[in-house]
């Protein structure tokens, strides 16, 4: 029966568009942990729970974790109508609103302990910009790059060096910008909307080809080259990358790995619909813990 994780469980996409969305348009999505176990022949998840039980019927999307316990996500909970950045703490379920602006806070990724940023969809409801908080927020928000106002996602290289995915017409750009000097290099068009960065030298995402089929690919940011790791999981863009390089990515129901250089190709972990997951979208790991965000509709 449909809901019956959620009604259980001890715990209580963004698919954003090149266009910005109104709240109430907005897909309801929500998170769920697992614990990802790594075993002889792959993966297994263990022991459910559903975290988003305080806005079930609404948009929770982007997860991230700050710290082993506390994950910053965007959320429309709350009484404003606006997306902004909620941090839930798995430990004692422990809600805090970190912004509460009029204006929709998307991604919430850290530059360090000490620095959070986000893509903040301006009151002209087309203006889309970076923006870095102190996590504490006791300093005002401040805009990187005001020239730049068509960011969709990010992911952070250094604490100069950022990825952004442009949105635009004929082709989504990857490109890198250092955010002292404004300068900013174009990398390759027609990608997806998840960039992973190793922690090293590698930054990963999908690129979309005239005939439709994704690949998965690393940009070597001190070479400056690109190279093909695996071909995408149909019609699917969203993937995480783990320490050890294996790659998740979930279609439908059903969650996936990839080890890179071997030849058996994707593995389906588990299939999730047990649990009233049917499209999951986004994945974030740390250590054994695992999100999955299902897109419900």
């Amino acid at each position: 029966m449909k809901g019956t994780l959620k009604n259980t469980l001890l715990i209580p996409c963004l698919i954003f568009f090149a266009q910005s969305m109104m709240a109430q348009d907005l897909p309801v999505s929500n998170l769920y942990l697992f614990t990802l176990t790594e075993k002889e022949t792959g993966y297994s998840l263990r022991y459910p729970k559903f975290l988003t039980v305080f806005n079930k019927d609404g948009y929770n999307n982007q997860p991230n974790f700050a710290s082993d316990f506390d994950i910053y996500l965007s959320s429309n909970y709350g009484k404003n109508g606006s997306i902004e950045v909620i941090k839930l703490n798995l430990f004692d379920k422990q809600l805090t609103k970190v912004t509460n602006t009029p204006e929709s806070e998307y991604s919430p990724t850290f530059v360090s302990d000490e620095i959070l940023s986000t893509v903040r969809v301006e009151s002209d409801g087309e203006t889309q910009s970076l923006m870095i908080y102190d996590p504490n927020m006791q300093t005002a928000p401040r805009r990187l790059m005001p020239r730049i106002g068509n960011v969709g996602y990010h992911e952070w290289i250094s604490d100069s060096e950022v990825a952004l995915f442009l949105v635009r017409d004929g082709g989504h750009r990857l490109a890198i910008a250092n955010v002292f000097d404004n300068k900013m290099d174009m990398v390759v068009t027609n990608i997806g909307r998840t960039l992973k960065y190793d922690g090293k030298r590698y930054l990963y995402f999908t690129q979309k080809n005239n005939d439709g089929s994704s690949f998965i690919k690393k940009y070597d940011t001190q070479k400056k080259q690109t190279y093909t790791v695996v071909k995408a999981l149909e019609d699917v863009e969203d993937f995480e990358l783990m320490r050890n390089g294996t790659l998740l990515a979930g279609k439908g129901s059903r969650l996936y790995f990839y080890t890179p250089n071997e030849t058996a190709g994707w593995t389906v972990i588990d299939d999730l619909s047990k649990y009233d997951i049917s499209d999951i979208t986004r994945i974030e790991v740390r250590k054994n813990k695992i999100i999955l965000v299902n897109n419900e509709g």
